[in-house]
């Protein structure tokens, strides 16, 4: 998976100019680690960390790392591990950036599960709004299973659009999310997920109060083999995360 990230990015290193590289990292505590509305950590606390390098012409790359906590309905293993590079570049005086970028999932426990994704993304900022609209594709892999009829490997596709509202005068912002999972990942179906929140900054500390669900209903998880924890995992929550920025 690695290589095939290389490989998408090859053009884009090609082009980097002698831009110094900045170092930047982040730390997370979280009341519960919700990955597009779908609990991987049991509703249970989480801990993340992230280190991230970039360059002035727009080329970045990075590790993040994330503690789970295997469920009934969802497990992953213990521990989530990705690797992720892209490039993000103003489109001339339009006011549009683009990003393009791969992200390789890896799972402590659960080799079986690692997975690679490629994504694109449009942002534009308006006054103190930031929005950003894009899609995440999982090419056919092992992963992602079969078609039951044709054999073929699935494969899987994310849409989703949020938006970032910084409060004039004041360290809070509102943030909204909503996203659009089918394929291989659709837990019961295809479905949607949100998160809605406030956040606060001063200095190098973020505090965030976000409320995390999906569209997935009662009658969805009561025809899996456990509904209450397929449930469980799926429906709303609130979620508080404390981070610390170096």
């Amino acid at each position: 998976m690695i290589a095939c990230a290389a490989l998408v990015l090859a053009p884009t290193v090609a082009q980097a100019d002698d831009a110094p590289f900045s170092l930047q990292g982040s730390a997370s505590v979280l009341s519960q680690y919700r990955f597009r509305g779908l609990s991987r950590s049991d509703g249970q606390p989480a801990v993340q960390g992230d280190l991230s390098v970039s360059n002035g012409s727009g080329l970045y790359g990075g590790v993040t790392l994330s503690s789970e906590e295997p469920g009934a309905a969802v497990d992953f293993g213990h521990g989530e591990f990705d690797l992720y590079a892209g490039y993000d570049h103003a489109l001339g005086s339009s006011g549009f950036t683009l990003d393009l970028g791969a992200r390789g999932y890896f799972y402590a426990d659960r080799s079986g599960a690692d997975l690679l994704e490629l994504s694109a993304a449009l942002d534009h900022q308006i006054g103190p709004i930031d929005l950003r609209a894009g899609v995440a594709y999982a090419p056919p892999q092992a992963h992602l299973g079969r078609d039951d009829g044709s054999g073929a490997l699935r494969d899987n596709t994310y849409v989703f659009g949020e938006g970032r509202a910084d409060i004039p005068g004041t360290p809070l912002h509102l943030h909204a999310h909503v996203g659009h999972t089918a394929g291989s990942l659709d837990y019961t179906g295809a479905y949607w997920d949100y998160r809605l929140g406030v956040g606060a900054s001063h200095k190098a500390f973020g505090l965030d109060l976000s409320l995390v669900g999906t569209n997935l209903s009662h009658a969805a998880a009561a025809r899996t083999p456990d509904p209450l924890a397929t449930w469980r995992a799926a429906r709303s929550a609130g979620v508080i995360s404390l981070t610390y920025q170096f």
